[in-house]
């Protein structure tokens, strides 16, 4: 002889599994991010496979964190250089970090190579930076060669 009991706590033990899934879906949502647009000023550059050059690697770093600083948003790909593999969500690391050098051992190429020529090795990035400050994203693009 089956109870009521029993009828019930068979039908509601899947309704209760599911609603955990849901709840479970619902909480493991990621929190989604602010849009470029959201930003009076954006600055796009490169391609997905053509990056754009930067003069230097520390001074792109600053202009970032400024604009970090600053409220701002980037989504940069950086390439140090053609053999190195892409960081698809590049940020630089907190600055003012120093490293004590005894010795710098270069080739004779890098000795010889004309500075003002670009190469392979130079740092390369892509993508997008956003901001409501003009000077952030002017100093930003002041970084690209």
């Amino acid at each position: 002889m089956k109870t009521v009991f029993g009828k019930i706590s068979f039908a509601a033990l899947p309704l209760a599994a599911i609603a955990a899934v849901l709840a479970i879906r619902a909480f493991a949502q990621a929190t989604p991010t602010p849009t470029a647009g959201e930003k009076k000023f954006v600055l796009q550059f490169g391609t997905e496979k053509e990056y754009a050059e930067v003069k230097s690697q520390a001074e792109f770093d600053t202009a970032l964190r400024a604009l970090e600083t600053n409220k701002g948003q980037y989504r940069v790909r950086f390439l140090h250089d053609a053999q190195a593999k892409p960081i698809d969500d590049y940020h630089p690391g907190p600055g003012g970090t120093s490293i004590n050098t005894d010795k710098i051992t270069t080739s004779e190429v890098a000795r010889t190579e004309p500075a003002e020529e670009s190469s392979a090795y130079d740092p390369h990035a892509v993508y997008s930076v956003s901001s409501n400050s003009k000077t952030d994203i002017q100093s930003v693009l002041d970084k690209f060669k």
